[in-house]
């Protein structure tokens, strides 16, 4: 008799849902779409104001110090408090929110707004994401992708594939290269969304462990003289708004709301809902950096925004 029970007590464990595929549902579900839009307006702002200062004086250094910084040195007292739990996280998945959010994606974005407008940033960047976290969900984790998702993860693609190849045709010279490092950091940011899904840690402690990472690779940088710094020459009008939207917002605040989404929604749908970025993005940039929106990124931006709507799940009854 004990032995019949023990294999049916064995036989529910191996069929329970593992932490990292149990999603939140009622007002905890409310609560994470709330955190996942809060997430998107401070990231359309980043992108815009990243782009007007690596169109001026700044570089991806002084960016850096303003973004990892306050992270890092604020935060500190949640990491070393969390040090044992983040010692029983995999190396691998560690690295994967270090580098995923951390200076190898922040350089990679940097530099590609160097040489493409914010429209495109916030196109390649989040909205190619969601392919890049629901193909590595698939191929490692065996994640089951349903079919409204694929119908919508494939307008996605569509619209980011129209974007980068007409921009290829008809942008000015060098934006192609731009458009590829953006699309380099979005995979990046993909293997962040994964790793800080499975990992499990509190969100302030995985954004303090990534910005202390990141702060510490940054002050190697200067010390080996392979940064260089334009703060001495930039207005106090361009730094006040960059620290505002760097170091506030993107460097504290979506540091708990993009780890408290990612918890209560997953992987997958915060990186769908992520995907209307680039709509915001581009509308901010208009008035803002005086940009304005070519016939291919009206259309991409089409595309993703219906994609999204489909893949996320956003009306579906939970």
């Amino acid at each position: 008799m004990s032995q019949t029970v023990t294999q049916h007590t064995s036989a529910i464990a191996a069929q329970e849902t593992p932490k990292y595929k149990q999603y939140a549902t009622g007002w905890g579900f409310r609560l994470g779409l709330l955190a996942a839009f809060v997430s998107i307006l401070i990231w359309a702002s980043w992108l815009v104001s990243m782009r007007a200062g690596m169109t001026n004086t700044l570089t991806a250094f002084d960016l850096g110090i303003l973004r990892f910084s306050p992270p890092a040195l604020l935060l500190f007292p949640f990491l070393w408090r969390a040090r044992a739990q983040v010692k029983a996280v995999s190396p691998i998945l560690l690295l994967g929110i270090v580098c995923g959010a951390g200076l190898p994606f922040f350089y990679l974005s940097a530099t590609g707004v160097k040489y493409a407008p914010a429209s495109h940033a916030g196109l390649l960047i989040l909205g190619a994401f969601p392919f890049f976290v629901t193909l590595l969900a698939v191929l490692f984790y065996q994640e089951k992708v349903s079919q409204a998702r694929k119908i919508g993860l494939s307008l996605v693609c569509i619209g980011v594939v129209v974007l980068f190849s007409l921009s290829l045709l008809t942008a000015p010279e060098n934006t192609w290269k731009g458009d590829l490092l953006l699309l380099a950091a979005s995979f990046f940011w993909a293997v962040y969304t994964v790793s800080l899904r499975i990992a499990g840690l509190p969100p302030l402690v995985s954004t303090a462990l990534m910005g202390l990472v990141s702060l510490i690779a940054l002050a190697f940088l200067w010390a080996t003289g392979l940064a260089s710094s334009g703060l001495a020459d930039a207005s106090w009008d361009m730094l006040a708004g960059q620290i505002l939207v760097q170091s506030l917002l993107v460097g504290l605040m979506t540091g708990f709301s993009y780890g408290y989404a990612i918890q209560k929604l997953g992987a997958e749908n915060m990186a769908a809902i992520g995907a209307f970025t680039p709509v915001l993005a581009a509308l901010i940039a208009i008035p803002v950096l005086g940009e304005y929106l070519e016939g291919y990124s009206i259309a991409g931006l089409i595309f993703v925004s219906v994609g999204v709507v489909i893949a996320s799940g956003i009306f579906k009854k939970r």
